[in-house]
């Protein structure tokens, strides 16, 4: 069993990520500078805002449901937590994930911390499991409307067989990740021995006695063998979760169709919900570059190209978007870190 001592808060080096930042958003101006910065001045100066506050409250109208996804797990296990009180731990694992760019796994640490350090009598393998499960099904729509709508407009928009390829394949990697961890995660035989293979590789590597951790770590996860499967054997709490997730991804990908609106430029719904799913997933990776900065600023602004969308309108649009997704949820997530971090007190170290 984990203790409470063991429980660290995942720590951001600041000044790394600050410089990973300025990279990125060098890159994503030279990038417009190239393509015309000027034509995007105009199309941001003359965009209709009140579009854009109404993006944002889309976007935390959709992490309400996404979190409302997680918490149905938490209150299985008899967890007392609040829906605020989830709905700010949520918030705060955006925060992680958007500077601390490693398959989102940041984000699913900052919450188990927060859950274990405010939830008196907690355990740490169920709320592990809860946070597993809910990511999992998070990726499912992202990825399958991805697959999806890319071919759909490879088919109805003529979209360039790269790009076709390139989404595809963004979309068929976070399917396979998705599906391979849950299977890994089910199958705990698996699960440990990969558990105990690795200790032993980083031992070797290292040239540590890793074998009392590797033992400790190994006890954890048999207990969540044990929540994991008592979740997904509830066939209707399962459900629920999937029903309130992909109602969080129809808010989702609203944001970009909002921001296009903002601009006055026609879009069809299928584009929007094909490269803003990409979006989420280079975003996912482990890119390193904090919230995709940059690469997945470029890329959504290429993908809208391909199908015809004018370049000013597409980075225009972009760069809506990313205000909203990145800088602003970013924003708040922080605020609610801090709140948290006020509330629940902070350990140094990392978890």
């Amino acid at each position: 069993m984990i203790a409470e001592a063991d429980i660290k808060f995942p720590d951001i080096p600041f000044g790394k990520t600050a410089l990973l930042i300025v990279i990125g958003m060098a890159v994503y101006l030279g990038y417009l500078y190239m393509v015309g910065f000027d034509s995007v001045k105009e199309v941001l100066l003359h965009a209709d805002y009140r579009y854009i506050g109404l993006a944002m409250l889309v976007a935390l109208t959709g992490n309400g449901f996404h979190t409302a996804g997680w918490w149905v797990y938490l209150k299985s296990k008899d967890y007392r937590i609040p829906i605020i009180k989830a709905y700010q731990m949520y918030l705060a694992s955006i925060f992680f994930v958007n500077l601390l760019p490693t398959m989102a796994v940041s984000g699913e640490v900052s919450k188990i911390y927060f859950v274990q350090k405010s939830t008196p009598g907690s355990r740490f393998d169920k709320t592990l499991a809860t946070c597993v499960i809910s990511r999992v099904l998070e990726i499912i729509p992202i990825a399958i409307g991805a697959a999806i709508g890319v071919l759909y407009l490879a088919f109805f928009y003529g979209m360039p067989i790269w790009a076709t390829a390139f989404c595809l394949f963004a979309a068929g990697v976070m399917a396979a990740l998705a599906a391979g961890g849950l299977m890994v995660a089910m199958d705990n035989i698996l699960l440990r021995r990969l558990s105990a293979s690795g200790f032993r590789l980083v031992g070797r590597l290292l040239k540590r006695d890793f074998a009392p951790f590797a033992q400790h770590v190994d006890v954890i996860l048999t207990q969540f063998d044990a929540s994991l499967k008592d979740i997904t054997g509830n066939r209707l709490l399962v459900a629920c979760s999937i029903i309130l997730i992909f109602t969080a991804w129809c808010f989702d990908v609203s944001i970009a169709y909002i921001a296009f609106l903002a601009i006055g430029q026609p879009v069809a719904p299928v584009l929007v919900v094909t490269v803003f799913s990409v979006m989420v997933i280079l975003q996912m990776l482990p890119i390193f570059l904090p919230g995709g900065i940059g690469v997945v600023d470029i890329v959504m602004t290429t993908l809208y190209m391909t199908v015809g969308i004018p370049m000013e309108s597409a980075a225009g649009a972009t760069i809506m978007v990313r205000f909203v997704t990145l800088w602003f949820l970013t924003t708040v997530g922080g605020l609610a870190t801090l709140y948290l971090v006020k509330a629940h007190g902070k350990n140094d170290g990392k978890l």
